[in-house]
């Protein structure tokens, strides 16, 4: 597998906030998103299911992120994951809903966090695929992403597992975003706001 780091942190973002977890950051991406704060992740190295399974064996924590880039696109992520289970690993797949990987549903816990061109057709029928499995966690800049987010919200008829959080790699930029949107939260009655935990503790640095 094409894997650009693996560290140990604690989760910043979504349904996993504050949870102590190995992160198996993947290389590549099918997006090229102008807000992407990874853009690192399209270089990393070959690493085999087993060499990936004795890193995150370091220490006692059974939670593992898979994240990227795009996880789904690497062709070995199912033997990965469901040998990660076989250990009685926790496994939580991040993923921009593009790809549809149905061998590994039951296996994981899925965060999808759909991109900008995301009420494309094509992009909207995979996304209801997901809508019956995962968790939706959107990135929001001002209140015309979170509009827009609604309405895929409504196109899938996913509205119980909802999360919304401030783009941004910076406090400064974050906290005002983060204002916002719990004013907006309030007002729909729904979903829930999500902060980005690891740029408050860390900054924006990579393996945290």
């Amino acid at each position: 597998m094409r894997i650009s780091e693996i560290f140990y942190s604690v989760q910043g973002e979504g349904p996993q906030l504050g949870m102590p977890s190995w992160f198996i950051r993947t290389s590549g991406c099918d997006l090229s998103c102008d807000f992407c704060d990874s853009k690192y992740a399209k270089e990393g190295n070959e690493f085999t299911v087993n060499e990936i399974i004795e890193m995150v064996n370091k220490n006692n924590c059974n939670n593992v992120v898979i994240t990227g880039g795009e996880p789904l696109l690497q062709p070995e992520i199912e033997d990965l994951v469901k040998e990660l289970t076989h250990q009685g690993k926790k496994i939580y797949i991040e993923t921009n809903g593009t790809i549809f990987r149905p061998l590994i549903i039951g296996f994981a816990t899925f965060i999808v966090s759909p991109k900008p061109d995301f009420l494309n057709p094509r992009y909207l029928d995979v996304l209801r695929k997901w809508a019956q499995h995962a968790t939706f966690k959107f990135v929001i800049r001002d209140r015309k992403d979170f509009d827009e987010a609604l309405r895929l919200c409504a196109l899938v008829d996913v509205k119980d597992n909802v999360y919304f959080m401030p783009e941004g790699v910076k406090e400064e930029d974050i906290k005002p975003r983060l204002l916002e949107l719990v004013e907006w939260v309030k007002e729909i009655g729904y979903g829930r706001v999500t902060p980005r935990f690891q740029i408050y503790l860390f900054g924006n640095k990579r393996a945290t």
